[in-house]
């Protein structure tokens, strides 16, 4: 059950703050932490619980090491965390600390199924430090680490409904090492309709029917069905170096005459500093260069075709560059409303090229997408240094 009020005084982590920002010397308090409920929403109700758990050890290889306690926050019930859903993205959706939260560009980016909201009657945990005990450790030794799963410093989005209304709020969480409390700081709350991001939400779970002749083989989920329309844009970053490189994009394709359909089209564009190869050698127009699966581009084969005129770099900053992969039809009568692929969707792996790093990287990209239920998206499964052999295997 949740809590329904909160106490106005002051926590043991804001005082351990205090002695820590004054310059005292003080030492981390023994043991684990009390439970503290964290109002996020300003509504008067709980949406977090900062926590603890302590692990016991018995190694008689570390015989003075009898284990760690570790801190950490736990959804309540009620409470949502927004994340990225995508075939290219699957993590947590994170905004800059600074940034207002538009409702407008969430309720489309989760219409679209790009984002989706954790069970709310699924607790979340966030394991955010940890503490090691026993009469083997030092004084130097005594002291909150982070468990490295890096959520420090991360505005990220939650959604609290409850008998009050619906609220939405950004917020991210203080490690203030060596001293361990875990502060929550709130950047904005947003009151919201009831059943906002709804959508979102995940689905129920189906009733399991065991057939006769049933051996244990599972059946795939119904697929995402991505609705017609023109979704916001989605940033990829191929190389996990927090640098955009490609964008998931959309427009729309007006019919040449009467009768004829319009077209949604989704597809890739290269965000400035990375570069699509693209060739001329297929019916003398420029479409994608394709790597099929086992096949190499030798650093060869790629100058001399650069040098020939046969290939080139198509990069932002020297126009356009529009990759359409998938396209649904409207505004007409008498033609299936799904999404289809175009031929580059599946004719082989993209190849492009990007800097991380202060180094030049070539790499290969997978397409990946559903029929017709219309979810796209880009994987890089395999880069090289410029001047390396490129092989997808």
């Amino acid at each position: 059950m949740r809590n329904a009020t909160l106490p106005c005084c002051c926590t043991l982590a804001a005082l351990a703050l205090g002695l820590h920002a004054s310059g005292q010397d003080v030492a981390p308090i023994p043991g684990p932490p009390p439970d503290e409920y964290v109002d996020v929403t300003g509504d008067g109700i709980a949406d977090l619980l900062i926590t603890s758990r302590t692990i016991h050890v018995s190694d008689p290889q570390q015989p003075g090491y009898l284990g760690q306690y570790k801190v950490g926050v736990r959804t309540l019930s009620g409470t949502s965390v927004l994340l990225w859903s995508t075939p290219s993205t699957q993590r947590w959706f994170t905004v800059d600390s600074a940034a207002r939260l538009d409702t407008t560009e969430l309720a489309a980016r989760i219409h679209f199924k790009q984002l989706s909201w954790t069970d709310p009657d699924q607790a979340i945990e966030f394991w955010l430090l940890e503490r090691p005990f026993g009469p083997a450790i030092t004084r130097d030794q005594d002291g909150w680490y982070g468990t490295g799963d890096h959520h420090d410093g991360r505005t990220m989005v939650l959604r609290s409904a409850n008998e009050r209304g619906t609220s939405i709020a950004a917020f991210s969480f203080e490690l203030p090492y060596p001293y361990g409390p875990v502060v929550v700081k709130t950047h904005e709350a947003v009151r919201v309709p009831n059943g906002f991001g709804r959508e979102g939400d995940p689905p129920p779970p189906v009733p399991k029917m065991k057939g006769e002749f049933d051996f244990g083989h599972e059946e795939s989920g119904p697929q995402v069905q991505v609705p017609t329309g023109l979704p916001p844009d989605e940033v990829v970053d191929l190389n996990d170096d927090g640098v955009i490189d490609v964008l998931i994009r959309a427009g729309e394709e007006h019919g040449l005459g009467i009768g004829e359909p319009g077209y949604f089209v989704r597809g890739i564009s290269p965000r400035g500093g990375t570069a699509l190869l693209m060739t001329n050698a297929r019916w003398g127009t420029w479409g994608p260069f394709t790597l099929d699966e086992g096949a190499a581009l030798t650093p060869e084969r790629l100058a001399d075709g650069l040098k020939s005129g046969i290939l080139r770099w198509s990069s932002a900053e020297k126009g356009p560059v529009f990759i359409e992969l998938l396209r649904h039809p409207h505004s007409v009568e008498n033609v299936p409303p799904t999404w289809s692929a175009t031929p580059y969707a599946s004719a082989g792996h993209l190849v492009y090229r990007t800097t991380s790093y202060g180094r030049v990287y070539i790499g290969a990209l997978e397409v990946v997408s559903t029929l017709p239920g219309g979810e796209l998206g880009v994987r890089s499964l395999a880069w090289v240094e410029e001047g390396q052999v490129l092989q997808v295997r």
